[in-house]
């Protein structure tokens, strides 16, 4: 048994107030700031510290305005499926990038230096891949904010940028701002 239509708009509309968007702007802000830092191993722990003010922010500014919505057994487990999906292309995609640097760490040679100018770009463009995720809840908006990532990706490369941490720190920053001007507005609306 499948959502009906209108579960499924209720579904998309209901993260339309931008918390989700500050929370993964603060994420991803905080992932810049500890790779600026020289703490990359602190990345980690970014996600897990902003996880709990998730429920903490929905419970205090979105459900008292919009209340506590319960979504199907079918619904539910629809977002369970795509969620496990999501965390094995994670996964699938971790690997990657730790065979990508693992490799370009061990081989030196000419051909692997304009590789290594690449290299700036992906965790940018890892972080475009997994901002996808936000369709997960029908966020529609997450496919904007991973074309930017791309798009900042590339304009690294292209500038010469050296440091990822400068283009996680952008990413995070616009997606930051377009989140509180979507929370502002959603709290105006009052």
């Amino acid at each position: 048994m499948s959502s009906t239509p209108m579960e499924k708009r209720l579904f998309r509309r209901s993260f339309d107030d931008g918390w989700l968007d500050v929370l993964v702007g603060l994420g991803l802000t905080g992932i810049g700031v500890c790779w600026l830092a020289g703490a990359i191993a602190l990345t980690a722990v970014v996600p897990a510290v902003l996880f709990p003010f998730w429920k903490i922010g929905r419970e205090a500014l979105v459900e008292p305005r919009l209340g506590r919505v319960r979504f199907s057994e079918a619904r539910t487990e629809e977002t369970r499926r795509s969620l496990t999906g999501w965390l094995v292309l994670g996964a699938s995609v971790l690997v990657a990038e730790a065979a990508v640097v693992f490799t370009l760490g061990n081989v030196a040679s000419p051909a692997m230096t304009g590789v290594s100018d690449v290299a700036v770009a992906i965790p940018v463009g890892l972080i475009g891949i997994g901002l996808l995720a936000g369709l997960l809840v029908g966020a529609r908006r997450f496919i904007a904010y991973s074309v930017l990532a791309f798009t900042v990706a590339v304009a690294g490369i292209l500038g010469g940028v050296e440091d990822p941490a400068w283009l996680i720190l952008a990413v995070g920053g616009i997606v930051l701002g377009s989140g509180l001007v979507m929370l502002f507005r959603f709290l105006a609306a009052e």
